[in-house]
Parts: C-alpha cells; structure tokens; sequence
C-alpha cells in the first residue's frame, strides 16, 4: 500500500504493518497516536480493497481496548463495517451524481467530519 505524506515524500507500507500499526493507535491514546487512528478512514480506507477493509474491521474490533463508546471507535466502527456501506444517488443542483457513503449516527457519512444531506438525496442502496 502507498500512500503521500505531501507531493515530495512517498512511503510504502505493507497492509499487514498497517493493521499492527492500527491496532497500537486504538483510542484512548496519546494524540499523535489518535490522528493517526482517525487517519485510517480518511486517508487509507480507499486504497483497501474489500477483503483488506474486511480483514481491519475484524481484527481491530476483536482488541480489548476497541470500545465503540469512544466517538473515534465508533467512527472506525461504522466505515469499515461492511454491512454498513452504502451507493447513494444524490442531486446537486440538478446534477445526479453516485455517491459511497456509510450511516453514522443518522447521516450517511462520506468521512468522519463530512455527511449527505437528507435533502440532496435521491435514492439508497
């Protein structure tokens, strides 16, 4: 898996060092440790593929220290539970565009700080 920390520096890191890496950034943590946690959704969950998104899921949740009271748990919780995934057909505007989304705390999330609005939406699958 690679991934940009800006456009000068590429680092390369292999999906299983990844999961490991999660798994010791579990909240509650230090703050650098957390950012990093809510880092998985937002930069590395797209370059996943089903099955790795799948493999994250059920390991982390499976961690004693994996509590879905904590807001950022619960955020990992909902993106990468596979039965929590969603193709929403939206209209901006008059234009119809397709939209992956997962239900967060009632609002079809497309990441942790950014949601759908009910009124721009057409149709779920």
């Amino acid at each position: 898996m690679k991934t940009e920390k800006n456009n000068n520096s590429k680092f390369e890191i292999d999906f299983f060092e990844l999961m490991f890496l999660a798994e010791v950034c579990i909240p509650p943590v230090p703050i650098a440790r957390h950012v990093f946690f809510d880092r998985l959704h937002r930069d590395y969950y797209d370059n996943m593929s089903k099955e790795q998104r799948k493999e994250m899921f059920e390991h982390i949740k499976k961690n004693e220290k994996f509590d879905k009271k904590n807001e950022s748990c619960l955020n990992f919780y909902n993106r990468f539970n596979p039965r929590n995934q969603y193709k929403l057909t939206v209209n901006y505007g008059g234009k119809i565009e397709y939209v992956e989304a997962y239900l967060h705390e009632g609002n079809y999330h497309v990441n942790k700080n950014q949601w759908v609005g009910n009124g721009y939406i057409i149709n779920v699958d």
